[in-house]
């Protein structure tokens, strides 16, 4: 495989991580309010190769190629939706571990609660 050909594979392998579902997590219903995690995602590729001008001794010509790539997928923030009204909460980037991300979400519904005047139940 040719190295142009390596990198067009690549690019494409890595286009099926970049979808909306990648993005946008499936909704959580709680405390009365819909919570839709929302990730960031950075991607990165690169390949290159070369020949050897002469001729090997083997007789061949020598050539290599070589590529490769990443996603990374990390929380960025939260949409929460309440009674017709719709709020968008970001996430500190030290709290961008799963665990935080959970456990901020009943944080997020009451505050977000609290701005417009109500309990949270």
């Amino acid at each position: 495989m040719e190295i142009t050909e390596m990198i067009e594979q690549l690019a494409n392998d890595l286009k099926s991580y970049a979808s909306t579902s990648s993005i946008f997590g499936e909704p959580i219903e709680i405390q009365g309010a819909t919570v839709i995690p929302i990730s960031k995602m950075s991607v990165g590729y690169g390949g290159g190769g070369g020949e050897e001008g002469e001729e090997a001794s083997s007789g061949d010509k020598g050539g290599g190629g070589g590529a490769g790539g990443g996603v990374k997928i990390e929380p960025a923030a939260l949409i929460i939706a309440q009674d017709g009204e719709v709020s968008v909460v970001p996430i500190k980037a030290n709290d961008s571990k799963l665990d935080s991300l959970i456990g901020m979400i009943p944080e997020a519904v009451e505050k977000f609660s609290e701005q417009k005047g109500e309990e949270v139940e």
